[in-house]
């Protein structure tokens, strides 16, 4: 969708043929962006999963976890979390996750944020959205809101509709991938 940011956020757990989706992802131009998040991963780990991916993308590439593996490869930025506060000097960009309304006052010194859930998620079953879509609309508008939870491509209209810039999604790019090869 023209102008609409999609991000693909890895699943926390690493699968066969993960660096193969990804390429793929990016090749396809399906994603804009994956951010890499497996907090339980070693920084070994997740730099072996990197250095199977092309080089290309790299700038495409954003961490959850172990920031200081910015200082091997020129990957593209960092997103904020609870397990990881502070940014690194050498992230080219950041973003966060918020889960309410009072919380986007925080974000204005992030190029981006995540807000969700904003459906009813694919990956975390039992996790809902608080709000409805309609009613963030003034909240979210001028600001660089991404949905997450629960987004699939046809809904990327409506996320549009409201004031999302973009979407981020889990479950729609990979637990189908994981699915048809294990």
């Amino acid at each position: 969708m023209d102008g609409f940011l999609v991000i693909a956020i890895t699943p926390p757990f690493s699968f066969p043929m993960e660096a193969e989706r990804i390429n793929d992802l990016l090749i396809k131009g399906e994603a804009d962006f994956v951010h890499i998040r497996k907090p339980d991963s070693s920084a070994e780990e997740i730099e072996n999963l990197i250095q199977l991916i092309n080089s290309e993308f790299y700038p495409k590439l954003k961490l959850h976890d172990h920031f200081e593996i910015l200082d091997k490869y020129p990957l593209g930025g960092i997103h904020l979390n609870s397990r990881n506060k502070i940014p690194h000097s050498k992230a080219k960009s950041k973003s966060a996750s918020i889960h309410s309304l009072d919380e986007i006052k925080l974000m204005e010194s992030m190029d981006y944020f995540f807000f969700s859930p904003v459906y009813d998620s694919i990956s975390k079953p039992g996790y809902h959205p608080s709000f409805k879509l309609q009613e963030i609309k003034d909240f979210i508008s001028g600001k660089r809101a991404i949905a997450l939870g629960g987004v699939t491509p046809d809904k990327f209209p409506e996320l549009k509709s409201v004031g999302f810039v973009g979407a981020a999604l889990l479950g729609h790019f990979f637990h189908q991938f994981q699915q048809r090869n294990n």
